[in-house]
C-alpha cells in the first residue's frame, strides 16, 4: 500500500509540475526512486535487484527519444523512477502503456492548438529520411524534426501510462495493495 500511494503521490507532483512549469524537479524524482529502492527492500517487496533493474532500464528505454529532443530529460528520469516501483517484469508493459497515452494526449494536444498537420508532415519527413537511408545502404537516423509540432507535457501520459498498467496486469505494485 505505502509503494501505491508514493507512486501515486509522485506521479501527480510531477504531473503538476509538468504542467505548471514545463518540468520536473530533479529532488521530487530523485527522492521517488530512493522510496522505490526503500519500498522494494520492505517485506513484500520486490528486492533491491529488481527495482535497480526496472530503474536503469526505464532511463535507457526514453534516452533515445530525449537524445531526439521528443522528451525532457525530467521525462527520462521519471521513468526510471517508475521503473523503479514496478520492476522489469511490469516495465515493457508500463512502457507501451505510456507510449499509447501519449499518443493519444499528443493526438489531442494538436488538434486543439491546429498544429497536426505539422505533426503529420513531421513523421512523415523522418519516416521518409529513413527510407531513403536504407535505399542507400545507409544505417537509417532518427533525426529531430527541424520545426516542431509544440511540446506536452509528457509527465501526464507517463502517469496515465503506470496507472493503466497497474490496472491492467494486477502488477507487482498491486500485489502490495493486499493487506
Amino acid at each position: 500500500m505505502t509503494a501505491f500511494l508514493l507512486l501515486t503521490t509522485m506521479l501527480l507532483l510531477a504531473v503538476r509540475s509538468d504542467l505548471d512549469a514545463r518540468r520536473i524537479p530533479n529532488p521530487l524524482v530523485a527522492w521517488s526512486a530512493l522510496a522505490a529502492l526503500a519500498c522494494s527492500m520492505a517485506p513484500g517487496g520486490i528486492g533491491l535487484a529488481p527495482a535497480l533493474a526496472g530503474l536503469f532500464i526505464g532511463l535507457l528505454c526514453l534516452l533515445p527519444l530525449y537524445a531526439l529532443r521528443a522528451l525532457g530529460a525530467g521525462d527520462v528520469k521519471l521513468m526510471a523512477a517508475v521503473g523503479a516501483f514496478v520492476g522489469p517484469q511490469a516495465l515493457p508493459l508500463t512502457l507501451l502503456s505510456t507510449f499509447v497515452a501519449g499518443g493519444v494526449l499528443t493526438m489531442l494536444v494538436t488538434l486543439y492548438r491546429g498544429t497536426a498537420m505539422r505533426m503529420l508532415r513531421n513523421v512523415r519527413d523522418m519516416l521518409c529520411s529513413a527510407w531513403w537511408r536504407m535505399a542507400c545502404n545507409e544505417a537509417p537516423l532518427l533525426e529531430p524534426a527541424r520545426v516542431s509540432a509544440g511540446k506536452m507535457p509528457y509527465a501526464l501520459a507517463i502517469a496515465l501510462g503506470a496507472w493503466l498498467q497497474l490496472a491492467l496486469s494486477g502488477s507487482v505494485l498491486a500485489s502490495w495493495l493486499r493487506p
